[in-house]
């Protein structure tokens, strides 16, 4: 009995550092959570170079575009949680600890500085309890861990004795590093032994191996702890959206609790429950911009703008400079309140326009003109928002109105998100069906659209045009505004002017498709060099207004082009620049052209290609920008077919007749003539002498009718002869 009663009394020791086993849980499956162990050397590691590195820098990144929430992110659930104690199922299926830690966590919020993070862990290493201290996975707080022992060194045998001495030495932490810290550190309703955290990055954690213990006493009560200094207060950015939503809800709940003291209606009296939750929102340093978006969330649009101008009103009264204030402030916000209310609008960083939509279901992007902006000054006038319609001038040249780069923030939204159809090929079918070469072409011309948006080797351009040959009224010009979804055809033109050199250097920058409608208009010498230097131009190089060095900005405007007849290529070196295909019957586009699919799958080729540019084949058009010499050269053959006769070929036609199978003996119709002799036949006949370019394009000419079958070609006295029929017309 003695040696049971000694055993009974035995006081056990904290464990050492080394000893301590914390638990690393994660998902397995979807119902099932595995459990491993972690040493503290093991757990420091995960810390400082974990394979969850990528997922928490997600996280980070992404923190301040969902206003500080993590459930938004699906794939942060997978790193696990970490537990600061070492826990089983027992065989009844509950939990139990394994080994006794002795360690509490502590959450240290809105940590919202890496100069206060620094100053915080310096903080907690000055206590001898701190085992450690890290950044949580969001960035914005702070872990600590804290080693406790019970005060009469004995531990308890039940588990709900386990968890009171677990929360009485949480109260006690958090008071004790809440005085040292400066921070309020309010107690965890549901802080228990299996309280864990998420699995975190943090290159330098602090750790203490020689930490001690603090003894805890399990009926102890809280400590009050410090107040949060008004200097203390983060900025109002997305990334402390949770400490101002706290800061706010408490705010309410003081007011809602005052009214429920007062026995009043918060429903009827609505308006005066407001105004007192603004009062107390100015009173605890809630900046006006929190106060007002709190205030006016969820209201109708006309209650939101009567109470976001009571409390620009109410702020402009109540802060120490407002006697100096101009009176017509408050007019400016009434007039700013009321054009946000009626339209959305943004500055686009491209172009530098001002866009607008009406707040309505139909409401369409359009540029903001100036008979649309004396609409708005009228508006403001007739609300008595403003005496002076320079106001409002002032206000959409203003920086109030947010810049946007709706380009970047399109391609961005579209990336990875294709659902893998080839919805590219199928725009091209409907230029022309059974074309592979068009096919294929057209890919990669759409290809290198995109890549040019999206800056991807930007010492080069989009030096390759399309263009659409076909009588009148068969679509070609509505095919190439639909190739841009409405997002987007701000940046659609269908116009250019050669002869202005600086406008159409600022055009190229700030427009992202250019049809040159009317192509065979540009048939010039002072018209054809222009054009072939503005196709394969790589940057953008301006001046703007007095100002006298150059400004180099992206190209972002690739080319297509239009034309009604089928002879329009004038330069033989030029024509490789162009893609063209004849349209013999009316452009027939989807139904629904889903525009999102259509770039999600160019944005996915193109990357897939970028980050593995060995895994395709050279001839494979996926993610490919650029042709092939096959492909060049298939092209050019083509573009014969479109290019313009010259007066030597036009005479060839009006004398002969081409004629594809071999001469036939005793055929007295038929004549094998060399090119010398063809050519001298209708020099003598048009009464003229060709000029070099002439003969060079007759010569040309009549190698592609060999090619293409319609004129038979053999080898006869070192020399090539061609089968022809004299045609009977009269000689001019």
């Amino acid at each position: 009995m003695n040696k049971e009663t000694n055993k009974k009394n035995t006081q056990r020791r904290a464990p050492k550092v080394a000893d301590i086993r914390f638990t690393l849980e994660k998902p397995y499956g979807t119902k099932r959570v595995t459990r491993i162990e972690l040493t503290p050397g093991a757990l420091l590691a995960l810390l400082r170079d974990g394979d969850h590195r990528a997922a928490v820098a997600e996280l980070r990144r992404q923190l301040p575009t969902t206003r500080g929430l993590t459930f938004d992110h699906p794939e942060i659930w997978k790193v696990g949680w970490v537990v600061p104690s070492c826990l089983r199922l027992n065989r009844g299926g509950r939990m139990s600890a394994k080994v006794f830690n002795g360690v509490v966590l502590l959450d240290v919020q809105n940590v919202y500085s890496p100069d206060e993070v620094k100053r915080l862990k310096q903080l907690a290493a000055s206590m001898p309890m701190t085992l450690g201290a890290f950044v949580g996975s969001s960035g914005m707080s702070l872990k600590v861990l804290v080693r406790y022992w019970p005060a009469d060194g004995r531990l308890p045998r039940e588990w709900q004795e386990v968890e009171a001495l677990h929360k009485a030495a949480y109260r006690q932490a958090a008071a004790a590093y809440g005085a040292v810290m400066g921070r309020q550190l309010t107690e965890d309703p549901d802080c228990s032994m299996a309280s864990s955290f998420r699995l975190s990055i943090d290159e330098e954690p602090m750790w203490n191996a020689d930490a001690t213990v603090m003894l805890v006493t399990a009926g102890a009560t809280a400590v009050d702890t410090v107040q949060e200094a008004p200097g203390d207060v983060p900025p109002a950015d997305a990334r402390n959206y949770r400490y101002y939503y706290e800061r706010y809800m408490k705010a309410r709940g003081v007011v809602l609790a005052r009214f429920r003291e007062e026995q009043r209606d918060t429903t009827i009296e609505r308006e005066a429950f407001m105004q007192a939750v603004t009062a107390q929102c100015f009173e605890m340093q809630i900046p006006l911009a929190e106060t007002r978006m709190r205030i006016v969330d969820g209201e109708p649009e006309e209650r939101a703008m009567a109470w976001g101008n009571y409390v620009n009103d109410y702020y402009a009264e109540h802060t120490p400079e407002a006697g100096t204030k101009d009176k017509k402030a408050k007019g400016v916000r009434e007039m700013q309140a009321l054009l946000m209310s009626n339209y959305e609008m943004y500055h686009n960083d491209i172009d530098g326009g001002v866009y607008y939509r009406p707040r309505t279901t139909r409401g369409r992007w359009q540029a903001l003109d100036v008979t649309k902006q004396a609409g708005m000054m009228l508006e403001a006038l007739e609300a008595g928002a403003v005496t002076s319609p320079n106001v409002v001038k002032t206000f959409l040249l203003s920086d109030r109105i947010p810049r946007r780069n709706p380009l970047r923030e399109y391609l961005d939204g579209v990336r990875g998100q294709w659902d893998g159809k080839d919805r590219i090929t199928q725009v091209a079918r409907a230029v022309a069906k059974d074309n592979q070469l068009w096919e294929r072409a057209f890919h990669v011309w759409f290809l290198g659209v995109v890549q040019q948006w999206m800056g991807i080797h930007p010492e080069h351009g989009n030096a390759v045009a399309p263009l659409l040959c076909g009588p009148q009224g068969t679509g070609k010009s509505t095919f190439c505004r639909s190739l841009l979804p409405d997002e987007l055809m701000w940046g659609y033109l269908d116009h250019i002017d050669l002869t202005k050199r600086e406008q159409l250097m600022r055009t190229m920058a700030q427009t992202l498709l250019i049809n040159i409608d009317e192509f065979d208009q540009y048939r010039g010498d002072s018209q054809r060099g222009p054009l072939k230097n503005l196709l394969q131009q790589a940057d953008v190089r301006t001046k703007q207004m007095w100002r006298t060095n150059m400004q180099v900005r992206q190209r972002l405007a690739s080319f297509i082009a239009t034309c009604n007849p089928t002879e329009v290529l004038v330069d033989e070196t030029g024509s490789r620049r162009f893609i063209c295909v004849r349209v013999e019957k009316n452009i027939e586009m989807p139904a629904y052209l889903d525009h999102f699919q259509l770039y999600a799958q160019a944005v996915d080729e193109i990357n897939a290609r970028c980050d593995n540019p060995g895994g395709f084949a050279e001839d494979d058009v996926y993610g490919r920008c650029y042709f092939t010499d096959e492909e060049r050269e298939a092209i050019e053959n083509n573009n014969r077919r479109f290019r313009v006769r010259s007066y030597a070929v036009e005479r060839f036609c009006d004398c002969f007749e081409m004629v594809a199978t071999p001469r036939q003996r005793y055929d007295n119709r038929t004549m094998e003539l060399s090119r010398s002799e063809i050519l001298e036949f209708i020099e003598r006949h048009s009464g003229r002498k060709f000029s070099r370019e002439d003969t060079k394009q007759l010569y040309a000419y009549l190698e592609q009718q060999v090619n293409e079958g319609e004129l038979h070609k053999r080898r006869s006295n070192k020399t090539n002869v061609f089968n022809l029929r004299r045609k009977s017309m009269p000689v001019v």
